[in-house]
């Protein structure tokens, strides 16, 4: 687990594609609200000093969507 401070107007989106890779935003993005409480509340932009904690890499699955 890794835990970052927000820098104002960091946006999470942004945070979770540097983390982890574009290509997993939407399920990182998951995992991230559900280990930070309260933190979809503040929106994607976020104010500075925002402690955020990233769950491990190898935690997150990089699993692409079936289209059919």
């Amino acid at each position: 687990m890794t835990t970052i401070v927000t820098d104002d107007g960091d946006t999470l989106d942004e945070i979770i594609a540097l983390h982890y890779g574009p290509e997993v935003v939407s399920v990182a993005l998951t995992a991230v609200l559900i280990e930070n409480s309260g933190l979809a509340q503040l929106g994607n932009s976020l104010p500075a000093g925002i402690r955020i904690r990233l769950p491990a890499q190898d935690t997150i699955t990089h699993q692409r969507p079936t289209l059919w």
